[in-house]
C-alpha cells in the first residue's frame, strides 16, 4: 500500500487527508501535526455562553466546500449569516458609514465625496497599467482614485489580509482584479459581464451552529487514527525512492517513511526544518506574517449606541485617532453568539499595519479596543466579558515581489519527485482557498503514484 505523509493538520492538510482517503487507490494517510488540536487559525471558543471565532469568521460556498459539506453530513448544522450581515461600515471622520450596496446608496453616500464619485464613474476610461508587479494600492489609486483606495480599498485589505495595500501585490493579492482589468479595460464592464455565477452553488455567508471550527473537526472525525499530534517535523529527506521524516516528541527523535508527502506547513514553520535541497528557499523565509490580537468583548445591549446592525466596521488607516483593524458585530452576524439582550463584538489589532502595536502586553491591546469601541459605538461602561486570542503569526502577505515565492514552490516540486506543497501561501487566503490547495495537492499525488 503507498503512504503519503501530510504534514501540518490545519484545513490545507486535513482536506488534502480526507481526499486521499476517498481515493479508489490504496493509500496509507498519516498527517503529522506539531500543535495539540487541529484546524490551524481555524478555532471557535465556547466561553461563559458565547461563541467566539478566534480565526475566520465566515466561510463563502464554493464548489469544494460544499462537496465537503456534503460528503461530512454538515448541513443540518450549517447557519446562515443575518440578512442585516450585508451592510458594512468603514469609520470616515470618526463615524462609521453604511458602505453603499446599489446605486441610490452610492449617490447619496457620505463616505465619498463628489470628486470621488465622479472619479469613480470614470473607471471605464481609464486606460490599462503596463506594470508587471503593481502595488495593490497603486493599481486601486489609478483605476479608482485615492479616496476610494483609502476608504474602501485600505480597510477591506486590513480586514481580509491584516495588510497593507502599499505592500501587497495586486496580481498574487488579488489576481482578479488584475485579469478584470487585462481582459475587459475596466472593473466595472468586466465585472458586469462576469456576474453570471454558478447556479449550482449557493450565495451568502455562513458557519456552523458550533462555530466555524466544525469543518475542520468534522475531517478530523472522518480521518480517525491517522493524525498525530505534538509531531513536531525536524527534517525531511529523500533516500532512493521514499521519504524520510524525521519527527520529534517528547519521547525522542522518530523517524517515518513514506512515498510520498504534502507539506501545508506555514512558510514560517517550514524555514526551521531542515530539508535536504539544492532549490534556493530564501524567499520562503522572506514571506511576512504579521502578529494580529483577536479581542471579544461583551456588554450589556443597552450600553451599545450603535444599532449593529450589520457584518461590522472596518476603520481605514488614513483614521488614525484609531489604533484597531476593524470590528464585526458577532451577535448579529449569527444568531445564538450571545445571551440574549448582549452584544459581541470581536475586534482585531495590529497585522502589517501596525505589527509593533500587536507586540504590546494583552492588557494594553485590550484598553485601546475598549477605547475606540466606546468612540466609534458609544459604548457606556465596561464590558461584562473579555476573552483575546494571540496570533504571533498570522496571514501571510502576498507582497509585490511574490512570484519568487511562488517560483521556489515550483522548483522544489519540480525537483522532488513526490514532495507537493499546499496551504494559504498558495492560492489565496480564505478557508476555500485553502481547503481548494489541499484538494488538488492530492490530485497531485494520487495522479503521480
Amino acid at each position: 500500500m503507498t503512504r503519503v505523509g501530510v504534514l501540518g493538520a490545519g484545513i490545507s492538510g486535513l482536506t488534502a487527508a480526507y481526499r486521499l482517503t476517498q481515493s479508489d487507490m490504496a493509500i496509507n494517510v498519516q498527517v503529522l501535526e506539531a500543535a495539540d488540536r487541529p484546524g490551524g487559525v481555524i478555532r471557535s471558543d465556547a466561553v461563559d455562553d458565547r461563541l467566539v471565532e478566534a480565526g475566520p469568521n465566515t466561510l463563502r460556498p464554493s464548489p469544494l466546500l460544499e462537496t465537503l459539506i456534503d460528503d461530512l453530513n454538515l448541513e443540518p448544522e450549517r447557519v446562515w449569516a443575518n440578512d442585516d450581515a450585508s451592510r458594512r461600515y468603514i469609520v470616515r471622520d470618526g463615524t462609521p458609514v453604511s458602505l453603499p450596496i446599489s446605486v441610490g446608496d452610492f449617490l447619496t453616500t457620505n463616505l465619498f465625496s463628489t470628486t470621488a464619485k465622479l472619479r469613480l464613474l470614470g473607471e471605464p476610461f481609464i486606460g490599462r497599467g503596463d506594470a508587471d508587479d503593481e502595488s495593490l494600492a497603486a493599481f486601486a489609486r489609478r483605476r479608482l482614485g485615492p479616496e476610494v483606495l483609502n476608504y474602501a480599498v485600505a480597510p477591506f485589505v486590513g480586514g481580509v489580509f491584516a495588510g497593507d495595500p502599499e505592500q501587497l501585490s495586486a496580481r498574487h493579492a488579488f489576481d482578479k482584479l488584475v485579469q478584470l482589468e487585462k481582459e475587459h479595460g475596466s472593473l466595472f464592464w468586466g465585472a458586469l459581464r462576469s456576474s453570471g455565477g454558478d447556479d449550482e452553488t449557493p450565495s451568502g455567508l455562513y458557519s456552523f451552529r458550533d462555530g466555524a471550527e466544525a469543518l475542520p473537526g468534522a475531517l478530523v472525525d472522518a480521518l480517525g487514527d491517522r493524525i498525530a499530534y505534538d509531531t513536531s517535523v525536524s527534517a525531511i529527506r529523500r533516500e532512493e525512492t521514499r521519504w524520510t521524516v524525521e519527527t520529534e516528541h517528547d519521547t525522542g527523535t522518530q523517524t517515518g517513511a513514506f512515498d510520498a508527502l504534502i507539506c501545508t506547513l506555514p512558510l514560517h514553520a517550514l524555514s526551521s526544518i531542515d530539508v535536504d535541497t539544492g532549490v534556493d528557499c530564501a524567499p520562503l523565509r522572506d514571506v511576512e506574517y504579521p502578529p494580529v490580537h483577536v479581542v471579544a468583548l461583551g456588554y450589556e445591549r443597552s450600553a451599545v449606541a450603535h444599532p449593529l446592525d450589520g457584518f461590522g466596521m472596518l476603520v481605514p488607516p488614513v483614521e488614525d485617532d484609531f489604533d484597531i483593524l476593524g470590528t464585526l458585530f458577532s451577535s448579529t452576524l449569527f444568531a445564538n453568539r450571545a445571551p440574549d439582550g448582549t452584544a459581541l463584538l470581536t475586534t482585531f489589532v495590529g497585522g502589517a499595519r501596525d505589527p509593533a502595536l500587536a507586540r504590546r502586553e494583552a492588557d494594553a491591546i485590550q484598553s485601546v479596543v475598549e477605547r475606540d469601541l466606546a468612540a466609534l459605538l458609544g459604548i457606556s461602561g465596561s464590558p461584562s466579558f473579555r476573552h483575546h486570542v494571540h496570533w504571533p503569526r498570522a496571514i501571510p502577505q502576498y507582497t509585490t515581489g511574490y512570484g519568487a515565492v511562488k517560483d521556489t514552490i515550483d522548483a522544489l516540486e519540480a525537483e522532488h519527485s513526490g514532495l507537493h506543497f499546499a496551504g494559504n501561501y498558495r492560492q489565496g487566503v480564505s478557508v476555500g482557498d485553502a481547503a481548494a490547495s489541499g484538494a488538488d495537492a492530492a490530485a497531485r499525488v494520487q495522479n503521480t503514484l
